[in-house]
């Protein structure tokens, strides 16, 4: 027979969720102590309110909506706090790092176009005319 410790692992699960092993050791337990029953009990009508509650509807208050458009309208006029400006225009100078950044790396990949020879091409060759202009 299991003890208590053991059983109270088993207390919050439903029927279906134990192994039949599980379920026959628990309502053995259960049947034997007062303390197990009343914990499980508890579970049971947690798991009955539970479903009860799944099933209501409620509608929220009249003027709820407008409320928080209020709400909503408020902290938009709140926004032009300078320090949150200058975090905004920093954020979006790094992004548009990134994105130039991506750009100019995406750039280097691209295979030369026919007819005109890519930099590393041109730079192996060691024509010294063309290395002059790139330094």
């Amino acid at each position: 027979m299991m003890g208590c410790h053991d059983v109270r692992q088993l207390l919050p699960a439903r029927l279906e969720e134990l192994t039949p092993l599980e379920a026959r050791a628990r309502a053995l337990h259960v049947a034997g102590c007062a303390r197990c029953a009343a914990e499980a009990a508890s579970y049971s009508r947690l798991v009955q309110t539970l479903a009860t509650m799944a099933n209501l509807e409620a509608a929220p208050p009249d003027g709820t909506l407008e409320r928080i458009l209020v709400a909503i309208g408020r902290r938009r006029v709140r926004a032009t706090d300078p320090r949150l400006m200058v975090a905004a225009g920093a954020g979006g100078a790094l992004v548009a790092t990134v994105v130039v950044a991506r750009a100019l790396r995406q750039r280097r990949r691209v295979p030369a176009v026919a007819g005109r020879p890519s930099l590393p091409s041109v730079v192996s060759a060691g024509q010294p005319a063309v290395l002059a202009r790139i330094k």
